[in-house]
């Protein structure tokens, strides 16, 4: 039986390849580089624009992970794929790129249309039959999630409506297009990554067509769905030989990173709150049947389930703002900038020596909004000559971004997905943030666990090719498998 398997994360700020050894039940080896893939201009920064050379991305992820094979000389028996879920590539008949990637983290859906008092995001909620939530978002009738920006319905929406969508083109994220590129098949689309398209239907488990009429979009744009772990094709002789592998090898149909994540980190579903903080961040919480989901997003897990969960509303980005801010300053008054590093960890220091309540330091920490006040912005309150530090108001930061993130799991618990006893973190900006950490075990009352093994997304891929290779029978059987404490 084989043991290894391989997978690629292709995030927005890296791209990672990892192998694992489902036997020994450890990681193999790791690569992680940075994604230089981007292609916005200056000008187009400031207008909330992410444009980025998707072929020159995934070039980057077949070479990092040749490396990584060649260095760990360890063969893959499949391969597992993940990434930025949301996003949108377009592609002609021929599977050849048309225009830019646009990411995840483009806001141009916010842009009012011409000569209008409305943005294109309210428009297409109005042809849609978007209902208003409390927290004033538009969203459609059982799609699991607000209508938001940098998702792929609404990025099609305005390229259309800016008349920039082409006849006889498909639409497909960048995972997908990985995956398509190794085995040369059409993209498919699994159900973690479809919800992301923002006009998947969760009670049919299917594109609600209708919708996508009502928008005035060709139901050709969107992507024939498949099953998680399942086969997408199998790797080319051309992509083998580059990464030094076997022909023909089974390359898993791609899941979201948020899913692989939860996948990669926790053993236990039904007992487990997960909190992952990357460049964004989630609380998440396993059911397996839909419920309502408040404020929060309701996602499709892999296989079967769902994850309940507050998305995006702080993260790494989070911090990134307060470092910037005195990276800006430090430019602006003494001619020089600080080791953005260095300066994340020394940030962490100053926190850490400050008492817990940054004695009276209080941050309201939404920069961008959130999911239950869109139009919210970022605070600093109660600050005294002797408060008014960067240890105080990094410590205020990470109490807030912890009350944030213990907030949506109080809400799903309010909604009916019961309270957990165990409490897991993943991702470097949990990982490398005591301060943060100590404040969300302060706020839930539960002792914090990381994850055995970093970069939890990539395990959750391989994981999935795994079982698409039949060595587990389910997704759940692998978690608990490879991240379990008696492993």
């Amino acid at each position: 039986m084989p043991t290894n398997y391989l997978s690629i994360d292709v995030g927005s700020t890296s791209v990672t390849a990892l192998i694992i050894d489902i036997d020994a039940k450890s990681v193999v080896g790791r690569s992680t580089i940075a994604n230089d893939a981007a292609i916005t201009s200056v000008a187009d920064k400031k207008r909330g624009r992410s444009e980025w050379d998707i072929v020159r991305m995934t070039d980057l992820a077949v070479t990092n992970a040749a490396s990584l094979i060649k260095r760990t000389k360890a063969q893959p028996a499949a391969i597992g794929i993940t990434g930025q879920q949301q996003g949108l590539q377009l592609l002609d008949k021929d599977m050849n790129t048309v225009g830019s990637f646009i990411s995840w983290q483009d806001q141009r859906s916010k842009d009012t249309l011409p000569n209008e008092n409305r943005t294109y995001l309210d428009a297409m909620g109005e042809l849609g039959g978007a209902v208003t939530e409390e927290n004033g978002l538009p969203a459609f009738d059982n799609t699991g999630c607000p209508i938001v920006t940098g998702y792929t319905a609404p990025n099609l929406y305005w390229l259309k409506a800016n008349k920039a969508l082409p006849n006889n083109v498909h639409a497909t994220t960048a995972p997908e297009f990985v995956v398509s590129r190794l085995t040369d098949t059409r993209p498919v689309t699994d159900p973690t990554d479809a919800v992301s398209w923002g006009v998947y239907d969760l009670s049919k488990m299917d594109w609600n067509y209708d919708l996508i009429d009502s928008l005035g979009l060709k139901r050709e744009l969107f992507s024939n769905l498949a099953d998680s772990c399942t086969p997408a094709g199998r790797l080319t002789p051309a992509m083998a030989a580059r990464l030094g592998v076997k022909v023909g090898i089974t390359v898993s149909v791609a899941s979201g990173d948020h899913q692989c994540s939860f996948a990669g980190t926790v053993a236990d579903y039904e007992n487990t709150v997960a909190i992952n903080i990357g460049t964004g961040g989630q609380a998440s919480v396993y059911v397996d049947q839909p419920i309502s989901r408040g404020w929060l997003e309701l996602r499709p897990y892999i296989q079967s389930g769902y994850l309940l969960a507050g998305v995006g509303v702080v993260g790494g980005r989070t911090f990134r703002t307060l470092r910037d801010f005195f990276n800006s300053a430090s430019r602006a008054i003494a001619g020089y900038e600080l080791d953005p590093e260095v300066l994340y960890e020394k940030l962490v220091e100053l926190a850490s020596k400050v008492p817990a309540g940054a004695e009276g330091v209080v941050i309201d920490p939404l920069f961008t909004g959130s999911r239950s006040n869109p139009l919210a912005k970022a605070a600093v309150r109660e600050l005294t000559p002797g408060t008014f530090t960067p240890g105080h108001m990094a410590r205020a930061l990470f109490e807030a971004m912890a009350a944030q993130l213990a907030d949506s799991y109080k809400e799903a618990a309010n909604l009916g997905a019961g309270t957990r006893s165990i409490l897991v973190g993943s991702g470097n900006g949990l990982k490398l943030n005591a301060v943060l950490r100590e404040s969300l075990e302060a706020e839930l009352g539960m002792s914090l666990q990381l994850g055995r093994h970093n970069e939890e997304a990539a395990i959750g891929a391989a994981l999935c090719a795994a079982v698409t290779d039949g060595s587990f029978g389910s997704i759940a059987e692998a978690s608990a498998s490879f991240t379990g404490t008696d492993s």
